[in-house]
This record gives structure tokens, C-alpha cells and sequence, in this order.
């Protein structure tokens, strides 16, 4: 394949930000005042307990529950559940921080590795489940990447396209380099391969649509090799980044979905500068393109429609409900929201009230 890369809960807060133009943020977001909708997120109890410091959730392919449970029994693990919140297997890992699932139900995981020489190393590893007939703590790991000549490196986002082609977020303290930054997105093939960082993307403080900085999580849209990026905001103006992808005669890669640059795009929600503070999470809704972010220190889960405009049942601590601290990780499925709570260590499940039995 040729490859040429160019560059809520009852009540709901909307949230608004006061823009001073890109040069200078605005001060932390402000709720408005509160409004009743018919349509909200409920929680549904209770919440999936007995996690510690989990980064990461998703729903895999197979239809099961797995989350990256960070510190959990001491040194990480993921956790294989059932969609009642059932354990039904586990894996001993270090410092899991990313979990997805590919076609072929093998897992892919950001985590560590321990080096010859006693460094914990960022790496990312294969779990291959389905030799292991689906039990989690008996299957092989196969450690594909290792970053052992910049240890402090870390990955904590992965995802995968239908052909089981994937990107991996990478993020670490060092962007000084320009031929080799910490803050990358790395494309590999289907057999691990290394491919090419994602050149559409530069690797910069600054105000443009494509810098990046400190990524945090990645997610991509089913039967289209586009995806959502997100970043921590204190070094961009963009917390998330909507980039699709395009394949013609004259050019092959990833371009933004929105780009201030065009005027049919600006005032549009998605790319509203300084929205977020740590977005940590995204997650798709596979049938109508919605895409949720959870922003970690806003304590808050944002919506929009596959159009960039912001939807009234985004929800969370803006509100003062408590619902969730330090969201880090989403999965959506079947009209179940997945919120890992990353402080209380819990799996927290929400409904529309419109898809709530009566």
C-alpha cells in the first residue's frame, strides 16, 4: 500500500470560554447557569470497583471489558471484565497506561519494561489472546517496541484502523529535538512494523491546528483511517485534534477535519482554543459519529456531534455533582458511557435518560 505522508446526570453545565484571542489563554472554564434538559446523562449503578490509579478502559471487539488497572496489585495489570462488571481474567503488567483491541482480538498496551541495565523503559506489547483460548493471565506477551535510548518516554494512547494498521501516542519531557521528539504519533502495519511518525502532525508549542505537545489519548472511527487526538493544554491551544484522512492522486495522509484558517470553520465548537485543561480520554460512538472527551482536570465529559458543535448532554464536576474524579479513560457501547474514574479507581456507567427503561 502506498504511503505518502503530507505534511446530566439530571442537570447539564455547558461550558464557555472567554477567548483573548491564541496569543494568551483565558482563565479556566466557568459554568453557566444551570438549565434543565430532557435529554441527560444518569449514571448507572452500581460502579465497577477495585481498581487503582487505572489509566485507560475500552470495550474490545469481543465485546468485553478491559481496563489499563495502572497500580494495580502493586506493579499494574490489565483486567479482563464482563460487561455486569465480572472479572474474569487478569494479566500482570508494569505500569499499563493504554489498551485497545484488534480485529484479530489480540490486545496492544502502553506500559514499561525493566532494561538490562535496571531502567524502566517505555515499550508497548502484544497479548496474544486468542492462542490462549480468551484467558488473559495465561497468554503471551510479545514486546514489539521499546524506546530503551529515551527511558522516560511513555505511550499512552493506541488505536487501530480495520485493517489492523495502528497509531500509537508518545509523550515525554524532551521536544527539543527536531528530527526525533518525545511528543510523536507513530504509525505501525498489522505485523508491528514501524511505518513513519504521522507527519501531519508538528511537534511544537505553539497555536496551530496540528501542534502537538503533550498528547494524551487517541481514538479512530470505524471503516475511515480518521482519529481523535487529545493533549494536555499548557503548551497548545488545541486540547483536541480531529484529523482525517486522505487518499488521491496528488496526496495521501491526514488533514484536520476543522482548521480555523477556513472561514466556514471558525466558531466552530470542536476547536473552540483552550476548551480543555487535561483531556485525557476519547472515546466514538460508532453509529452516529459522536465523539466524547473526558477532560481529567475539569473532572467533566464533553460531547459533540460528527459536525464539531458541542452537545448539551456533556456532564460532570462543573456542575458540582461529584459524579466523577479525574476521568482518564472512555468506552462507549451499545448507549453505555464508560467513565474510568481514575482517583476513586472505579468504572462508572451512564445512560441518556431517553435510553433509560421505563
Amino acid at each position: 500500500m502506498k504511503r505518502f505522508v503530507n505534511i446530566s446526570l439530571t442537570f447539564i453545565v455547558a461550558v464557555v470560554v472567554v477567548l483573548s484571542g491564541c496569543e494568551e489563554k483565558p482563565p479556566l472554564l466557568q459554568p453557566i447557569p444551570e438549565t434543565a434538559y430532557d435529554t441527560a446523562y444518569v449514571q448507572v449503578t452500581p460502579p465497577f470497583t477495585g481498581f487503582t490509579k487505572p489509566e485507560d478502559v475500552i470495550i474490545g471487539n469481543d465485546q468485553l471489558l478491559y481496563v489499563a488497572d495502572t497500580y494495580g496489585e502493586g506493579t499494574g495489570r490489565i483486567v479482563m471484565m464482563n460487561r455486569a462488571g465480572q472479572v474474569l481474567s487478569a494479566k500482570k503488567m508494569l505500569r499499563p497506561i493504554s489498551v485497545v483491541q484488534d480485529s484479530r482480538l489480540d490486545l496492544l498496551v502502553g506500559g514499561l519494561v525493566v532494561a538490562a541495565n535496571g531502567d524502566s523503559v517505555g515499550a508497548l506489547f502484544r497479548i496474544h489472546l486468542v492462542a490462549a483460548a480468551h484467558h488473559l493471565e495465561q497468554a503471551q506477551v510479545e514486546t514489539v517496541w521499546r524506546e530503551l535510548a529515551k527511558p522516560v518516554r511513555r505511550f499512552p494512547g493506541i488505536t487501530v484502523f480495520g485493517d489492523n494498521d495502528y497509531l500509537v501516542v508518545r509523550t515525554g519531557p524532551d521536544n527539543t529535538s527536531f528530527v526525533d521528539p518525545d511528543a510523536r504519533v507513530l504509525e505501525f502495519d498489522k505485523d508491528d512494523n514501524f511505518i513513519t511518525p504521522v507527519a501531519a502532525l508538528t511537534t511544537r508549542a505553539g497555536t496551530g491546528i496540528t501542534d502537538i505537545y503533550s498528547p494524551t489519548a487517541i481514538a479512530s472511527f470505524p471503516g475511515v483511517r480518521d482519529f481523535v487526538l487529545t493533549q494536555t493544554a499548557d503548551q497548545v491551544a488545541y486540547g483536541a485534534l480531529w484529523m482525517t484522512y486522505q487518499s488521491n492522486p496528488e496526496f495521501e495522509g491526514w488533514l484536520p477535519k476543522f482548521d480555523p484558517a477556513r472561514t466556514e470553520d471558525r466558531g466552530k465548537d470542536f476547536i473552540r482554543p483552550n476548551r480543555y485543561v487535561r483531556p485525557e480520554g476519547v472515546a466514538i460512538d460508532k453509529s452516529r459519529r459522536d465523539v466524547f472527551i473526558a477532560d481529567a482536570r475539569l473532572d467533566s465529559v464533553f460531547k459533540f456531534n460528527s459536525r464539531g458543535t458541542f452537545k448539551t448532554e456533556s456532564f460532570g464536576k462543573v456542575k458540582s455533582d461529584g459524579a466523577m474524579l479525574r476521568p482518564t479513560g472512555l468506552a462507549f457501547f451499545e448507549r453505555v458511557l464508560y467513565v474510568l474514574d481514575g482517583d476513586r479507581g472505579q468504572v462508572l456507567r451512564f445512560r441518556l435518560t431517553t435510553d433509560v427503561p421505563r
